[in-house]
């Protein structure tokens, strides 16, 4: 694609600086060399509306669904997204992605939303569970109990108790730019980059097709869904709005091109 985007203004928030070697960098580098004024703001409570003011495309990277409510209400109605807020505040809440993503009959794992920690400890006891905060990313708010585990949960809840599926260890990270769909595999929890970048995987029509329905789901553009190979096929515990796409070949072409198209 060659077209000029001379003075467009693109805002980018993103929930925790992207590392030095996130492919971030490198597309928002192409996009300022095509003459378009890039902005950047780290997520926080005492964000302005007006950051938005002005903007021709907002790109919101894992952030807190005020922060998305924040964001549509100071952004002119003309502005291009990725991703939608509504569908970036839908997906930053563990809880709301689970119900949607159940309700719609896609795979996801048996679970219950509990707001008693005292409960979340007699369920653990009857069988390993993953138990998760509504907020949170890259880990954070994930607790594994084993059976009997009386460990307590930490974060606020009402929390999400999910039994856990079995799996051979390794996560299917689907990554999905526009109708691209790639995918890595990856151990959890990932402690280093080579952890990150994790093992190519061969992806089938299968896991492209549920991959591609998840987005569809919340309407978004630019995302990942993680997914578990358990003993009845895939299933899908969690989605994340514009993740890393660590280990996806030519990311950052797909996601320049990707963004250059919203322009």
């Amino acid at each position: 694609m060659t077209a000029t985007i001379a003075g467009r203004r693109v805002v980018l928030v993103h929930g925790k600086k992207p590392t030095p070697h996130s492919i971030v960098w490198a597309v928002l580098a192409g996009l300022r060399a095509r003459g378009a004024r890039i902005v950047t703001w780290q997520d926080a409570p005492d964000l302005s509306r007006s950051v938005f003011t002005g903007a021709d495309l907002v790109i919101l990277r894992s952030v807190h669904p005020a922060t998305a409510e924040l964001a549509r209400a100071g952004a002119p109605p003309e502005a291009a997204w990725c991703n939608p807020p509504e569908a970036t505040a839908v997906v930053a809440d563990r809880v709301e992605t689970w119900r949607r993503l159940r309700a719609v009959g896609l795979p996801v794992p048996s679970a219950r939303v509990v707001r008693d920690p005292r409960v979340v400890t007699a369920i653990a006891a009857d069988g390993p569970v993953v138990v998760k905060t509504p907020l949170g990313s890259r880990g954070e708010g994930v607790t594994v109990l084993e059976r009997g585990d009386g460990r307590p949960v930490g974060g606020r809840g009402p929390w999400l108790v999910q039994d856990r599926v079995p799996g051979d260890g390794w996560d299917r990270k689907l990554f999905v730019i526009g109708p691209h769909v790639h995918g890595t595999l990856r151990r959890w929890p990932a402690l280093s980059l080579t952890d990150k970048l994790g093992r190519p995987l061969r992806m089938d029509s299968r896991l492209a097709a549920l991959a591609l329905a998840a987005g569809d789901v919340f309407g978004l553009c630019a995302y990942g869904v993680d997914v578990i190979d358990g003993p009845d096929g895939p299933v899908i515990v969690d989605v994340n709005a514009f993740p890393g796409f660590k280990g996806v070949p030519g990311a950052t072409r797909l996601l320049f091109d990707h963004l250059l198209g919203h322009l």
